[in-house]
């Protein structure tokens, strides 16, 4: 969509004052800003519906089949409210119906040779891509077009992160090269672009997580500082410490706790509501720690390492935890974790290597071992998601791709 390359950005100084002004212009866009902006709006809210669209509904009369001639592919092409997954079948260990599928950005190849980010919305049957161009697009996910709905361009801002807000109307990119950061308004087709003081300490934006409650978003730091924004307004709050660098964050699914993962080895607890840490642990056997994620019935803790370890923990973990479980199946550093919604599937992603990404059966504490096979030459990846019900896992990696794949266990997206 060319015409929404034309972006504003909002700029807002800590005393609260606002100044618009253009990221960047398309001299062959003639169209006033009100014009294009509603342009989006009934575009997008067309499309996401309106004014439930950020609900998650039950209605079946919604559901609509990809593929008649093929079961497995039965999924919500309706990009509005989606359906719940009803309990069935548990999810067997050895082999996993997984299917390739065309790629998430088969209509953009404009976020660049790296794609850093791929992210599925939390209601909708859309997806977000962004990349190293600063370049981000929204496409409708549907297994064969993928139609890009919105691309947004920030001029001279290569996105190494970016995530939507828990109510899936904004997204924020983030920047190795950049303190500030950007927030992008889904419904009003404006970015804001988000100052912050350098007392604060802040030198980068590129590896923040939103709280699953809505109301944080974050940021890891230097020299152990891990700061902390409000989700809506973007402000900073204040800066947490921990020992050595932070490299991983990740919350419970309440948002009342977090955890920190870093380069001593040491994982942090902490209380959000007094911002305190509660606990900390040595992960074990580990020299230098890269990500962690959470379950998301909070059961499990997975810690990985420079060493290409994972360590899965069963919560609540006590001083001196051992691991439930101790996956080796990765020979390089862990650069990403993350469980599908229902928490049976954990994936472990290594971006040094071709192909380095495994899939863990978590109730039996297996590996899957289907995927990857020597045809699906997954490249280096760089980021993981599974859509809201499973159906779907998205790849993002360094041949400028976001590959989708379809998890056929999961008939709901």
């Amino acid at each position: 969509m060319d015409k929404s390359e034309t972006v504003d950005c909002l700029e807002k100084n800590m005393n609260g004052k606002k100044n618009f002004k253009r990221a960047w212009r398309d001299e062959d866009d003639k169209k006033s800003n009100k014009e294009q902006r509603k342009l989006l709006k009934q575009k997008y809210v067309g499309i996401v519906g309106k004014p439930k669209w950020a609900e998650i509904t039950t209605d079946q009369s919604k559901k609509v089949l990809l593929d008649d001639e093929d079961e497995d592919l039965d999924l919500l092409k309706y990009s509005g409210n989606l359906a719940r997954t009803k309990k069935g079948v548990n999810l067997a260990k050895g082999l996993i119906g997984i299917k390739k599928l065309h790629n998430l950005n088969l209509s953009t190849s404009s976020c660049g040779k790296i794609v850093k980010s791929v992210e599925f919305h939390p209601t909708s049957s859309l997806a977000l891509i962004a990349g190293i161009s600063g370049r981000a697009s929204i496409v409708q996910v549907d297994g064969f077009k993928n139609d890009k709905l919105q691309s947004i361009k920030f001029q001279k801002f290569a996105i190494d992160c970016a995530h939507f807000t828990v109510d899936g109307k904004q997204f924020v990119a983030g920047s190795r090269t950049q303190r500030n950061f950007y927030c992008y308004d889904l419904m009003e087709g404006r970015s804001m672009f988000v100052p912050v003081h350098h007392n604060i300490g802040q030198t980068r934006m590129d590896n923040f997580c939103m709280s699953p409650d809505g109301k944080l978003i974050a940021s890891c730091g230097k020299y152990g500082e891990i700061h902390l924004f409000t989700a809506k307004s973007k402000e900073w709050i204040t800066t947490l410490k921990m020992n050595g660098a932070a490299n991983s964050l990740t919350f419970t699914n309440d948002g009342k706790r977090m955890y920190s993962f870093g380069e001593n080895g040491e994982i942090f607890e902490w209380d959000m509501n007094s911002r305190t840490c509660i606990k900390k642990f040595m992960d074990d056997g580990c020299l230098q720690g890269t990500s962690l994620a959470l379950s998301g019935d909070n059961q499990y803790l997975a810690a990985g390492s420079s060493s290409g370890v994972v360590n899965l923990y069963k919560l609540p973990c006590d001083v001196n935890p051992k691991p439930d479980k101790t996956i080796l199946n990765l020979l390089t550093t862990v650069s990403k974790l993350s469980f599908n919604k229902s928490s049976d599937i954990l994936a472990m992603v290594s971006n040094q290597k071709n192909d380095a990404i495994k899939l863990l059966h978590v109730p039996s504490k297996t590996v899957f071992s289907n995927f990857p096979t020597t045809s699906d030459n997954v490249g280096k990846v760089n980021c993981i998601d599974f859509s809201p019900n499973g159906g779907y896992l998205g790849l993002s990696n360094n041949k400028s791709e976001a590959l989708l794949y379809r998890l056929t266990h999961f008939k709901n997206y």
